[in-house]
């Protein structure tokens, strides 16, 4: 956040001196930036919250959330700057070039900086919303570059309207790439499974315990930085119930370590009898 507040006291300050659209585009764009960034610290805090007795998954989905709502607010940003640019094509004017290229030169270079730092943290959590501000920092630096290119060529050919084209250009960048964020958190938002693979990560933690004959009812499903497990364990019929349940425990504890912790919950059966209410209730169809 303290970052993010400096490269936009840049930008702004860099849009006033060269009276450049573009720079001023990305100074507005940026300060939405300083929103998102505290909407993502609050999101990450509320998530970090253990589950309890109104959310008993976790408060993982506020980051889902705090990374759609970013996403909405880089879309509703890129129309205003749209808008500006197009006004600006229309009626063009002279820019300081000088001052746009060496602020923006500045600004890129520290969003760089803050954007690898972002990303690792991102891998090393697995956390969405920070994943999300590597990407909104990454469509910033985009972006930036983009206002470069206009604000440099303005210079070489003395073409004012070069500038909110590039303006325009790559913010549309921008918005493609909120777009693509925005689809892919709305599919765990609405319950969705886990990514591919996951089901069959758990399956191959299952190994081969004592008594064991198979498992079925796989459900995998991912809530912020945390997953969840549901399967159905098939064990011997002549197990006694404390038994059944400790090689259930075993499987949950075993599963977990194979998911990086994943919170796992084991339903076990006696195989004899579901292969009999299978064959009864459903035709034999597993």
């Amino acid at each position: 956040m303290v970052v993010t507040t400096v490269v936009v006291g840049i930008k702004l300050y860099g849009a006033y001196r060269s009276g450049s659209i573009s720079v001023l585009a990305e100074g507005l764009q940026s300060t939405v930036d300083i929103l998102m960034s505290l909407l993502a610290y609050a999101a990450v805090s509320y998530s970090a919250k253990p589950p309890d007795e109104t959310h008993a998954y976790g408060h993982g989905k506020a980051e889902l959330l705090s990374s759609a709502v970013q996403m909405i607010f880089v879309l509703g940003s890129a129309v205003f700057i749209l808008f500006q640019a197009y006004l600006r094509f229309v009626s063009p004017q002279p820019i300081a070039w000088d001052w746009g290229l060496a602020t923006m030169s500045v600004a890129l270079v520290i969003n760089l900086a803050l954007m690898g730092f972002v990303r690792q943290r991102a891998k090393q959590t697995g956390s969405p919303a920070l994943h999300s501000e590597a990407l909104h920092l990454r469509s910033d630096m985009i972006a930036s570059v983009g206002v470069l290119v206009g604000v440099g060529l303005v210079a070489v050919t003395g073409q004012n309207r070069l500038d909110p084209i590039a303006a325009a250009v790559f913010t549309m960048v921008a918005m493609v790439a909120a777009v693509r964020q925005l689809v892919s958190v709305v599919h765990p938002l609405m319950g969705g499974g886990a990514p591919g693979g996951e089901e069959a990560k758990g399956g191959e933690g299952l190994g081969s315990p004592a008594g064991g004959r198979g498992y079925q009812n796989v459900r995998a499903r991912v809530a912020g930085n945390l997953r969840h497990l549901e399967l159905h364990v098939m064990l011997d019929d002549h197990l006694s119930f404390p038994v059944a349940h400790e090689i259930a425990e075993q499987l949950e504890a075993e599963i977990s370590d194979a998911l990086g912790g994943a919170l796992v919950s084991i339903h076990y059966e006696p195989y004899e009898a579901e292969i009999a209410h299978r064959m009864r209730e459903h035709e034999g169809k597993f």
